[in-house]
């Protein structure tokens, strides 16, 4: 038989000081008094029942735990699987969703270019009989323009020349040539011709830029 302090006993039995009173209350336990500290008196093979029980208790609380914890891992495990397949899904649609834009971008390209086709073929349509009658103009009358100046180079002189020898005035020079170059071929005075501007000799710049 052991003799021991309420704490000990507690803690031999595992159980709490409460409960060892409760027990001494009900009789299940005997305690005694000496010099005003309360014993509880224990059998050793009570205390041994009760290390096995404690023992098997903490056992049970052990496997518990772990089994918590093998049921907190597999949520988790469940949890990223669940995540990586959902990124997939994302990655999926932005990728059908980028596809779908490029697809109609380009349908909407090939609408716009094919009613542009369509009107330059149109307005082509409708200027075609005057280009036509204007270019075959044009086209002799350089000809004969071209004819000219290689057969009679007295009745033409280059713009340079001509420049030269009526005009002083630097800035007049440049406003009369810039002038007369945009009518290159727009007009019977003046011809462009191996690289050279030719204007007529008969007739001075100033009276070409006014019948111009």
């Amino acid at each position: 038989m052991l003799k021991v302090p309420i704490a000990q006993a507690a803690a031999m039995l595992g159980i709490s000081k409460e409960a060892i009173y409760n027990r001494i209350r009900r009789g299940s336990l005997k305690a005694i008094e000496k010099n005003g500290q309360r014993f509880v008196l224990i059998d050793e093979g009570e205390d041994d029942t009760a290390k096995t029980q404690t023992n098997k208790n903490k056992t049970f609380s052990n496997t518990k735990r772990d089994d918590f914890i093998k049921y907190l891992l597999a949520q988790i495990d469940e949890l990223k699987a669940l995540n990586l397949s959902l990124q997939a899904d994302k990655d999926k649609l932005f990728r059908e969703k980028e596809n779908m834009l490029i697809e109609s971008k380009k349908e909407i390209s090939a609408i716009h270019k094919e009613k542009d086709e369509r009107l330059m073929a149109f307005l082509q349509a409708m200027q075609n009989p005057l280009l036509n009658k204007n270019s075959n103009h044009d086209s002799h009358k350089n000809e004969v323009i071209d004819a000219e100046i290689d057969q009679d180079t007295s009745k033409w002189q280059s713009l340079d020349e001509a420049i030269n020898s009526q005009i002083s005035n630097k800035k007049e020079k440049k406003k009369i040539s810039k002038k007369i170059i945009k009518y290159i071929d727009k007009s019977k005075f003046v011809k462009f011709k191996n690289g050279v501007i030719y204007v007529k000799k008969d007739k001075n710049l100033k009276q070409i830029i006014g019948e111009i």
